[in-house]
């Protein structure tokens, strides 16, 4: 069940977050209150942003009706920031979305900051959650 569960709440993530960001703003389902190039730490705005951004994803994914400042969203929005953080490491990272997650879209956006990737960690992390799993 496991692998099946982390294969398809990757594939869905990976499908959908990019196609969302692709967009704008007034169509997208999933990130209606966020744009990509907001980065987690940068200002007290943009980690408000990604907050409510955070806690609409809880909504809609998990049922669930966090407020921005509690403990849950916090947890999530640690993981967007650590997954941007580990990116500003690395060396050589395309721009673009993997070539996997590329498939079947004309046109993906570009991703120079590795935050709709850090955006498909946290809607994968979501689907993996047993508030979606077995509610």
């Amino acid at each position: 069940m496991g692998a099946i569960q982390r294969t398809l709440s990757n594939d869905v993530a990976c499908k959908h977050v990019p196609r969302d960001f692709g967009r704008p703003a007034a169509q997208r389902k999933l990130f209606p209150r966020v744009e990509p190039d907001v980065m987690p730490g940068a200002s007290s705005e943009g980690d408000r942003s990604i907050r409510e951004a955070i806690a609409f994803l809880h909504e809609k994914v998990l049922g669930r009706y966090d407020d921005a400042d509690s403990d849950e969203v916090e947890r999530t929005f640690d993981l967007f920031a650590a997954i941007v953080e580990d990116a500003k490491r690395q060396k050589g990272l395309d721009k673009r979305e993997s070539y996997f997650c590329r498939q079947g879209d004309p046109a993906p956006p570009d991703d120079p900051r590795y935050t709709i990737r850090a955006w498909r960690g946290v809607v994968t992390y979501l689907l993996r959650r047993p508030e979606f799993l077995y509610e």
